[in-house]
């Protein structure tokens, strides 16, 4: 009878081990929920919509006849895919369009702005671009990967500099300054899409964005083509 029992007891706590295993790996491997798609809105010009590129971080000329403004997160799955399409648009279009970032991070996602600050702390050093790239790129490694080998990754010369940047506690004023932005421009969510003036409605696919640049450089609307 004892040896039944021991035995019974054995099989419940190698039951009750595994199914807390499989709530742990549960946990850790599957993504959580992600924000749904944006509802389509129509398009709204920004009369004074220049001025605003002064609020986020220009990659690109600023004399380029195209210019995009993005508000986005850098754990917002959408925007990493978004980040795809305009890779290729800027290689198809390497003097005429430009692209303006504004930080927009979602309350939702943990990791958004810390990873904010560790591009605006790598754009201290002039590698802002390298560093938006690899984030959205290995955005499934926000939070288990250290921010020192992203650093190191994208080129940021200066760790100890770099490690003092990404510690400090305080507002980061580009970041306040999107987020002021994103209210005052009524962004609804990420990604948000301005080119020269008109907030589309939705993030647009890859073949949209390469027909608004065309229609820009031939002189038309980039929401009409008129």
């Amino acid at each position: 009878m004892t040896i039944k029992l021991d035995a019974a007891i054995s099989a419940t706590l190698v039951l009750c081990a595994l199914v807390t295993t499989g709530l742990v790996l549960r946990r850790e491997f599957v993504a959580p929920p992600t924000a749904p798609a944006q509802v389509e809105r129509k398009s709204i010009f920004i009369e004074d919509w220049r001025k605003h590129l002064a609020k986020g971080i220009r990659m690109g000329s600023e004399q380029a006849p195209v210019q995009f403004l993005e508000f986005a997160d850098f754990e917002c799955p959408f925007c990493a895919s978004f980040h795809k399409d305009v890779k290729v648009l800027r290689d198809r279009y390497p003097t005429q369009v430009a692209l303006t970032y504004v930080h927009f991070p979602l309350s939702m996602h943990r990791f958004a702005e810390p990873a904010a600050r560790v591009a605006e702390c790598a754009g201290d050093q002039g590698r802002f671009e390298p560093m938006y790239d690899l984030l959205f790129e290995q955005q499934d490694r926000l939070g288990l990967k250290p921010w020192s080998d992203f650093a190191s990754e994208a080129g940021v010369a200066d760790s100890t500099s770099f490690e003092t940047c990404i510690k400090r506690t305080e507002p980061i004023p580009r970041v306040t300054e999107g987020k002021e932005l994103g209210k005052q421009l009524d962004i609804q969510g990420t990604p948000t899409v301005v080119i020269n003036g008109w907030k589309l409605g939705r993030p647009p696919t890859l073949e949209e964005l390469d027909q608004m640049v065309k229609a820009i450089l031939g002189g038309k609307s980039p929401t009409t083509g008129k």
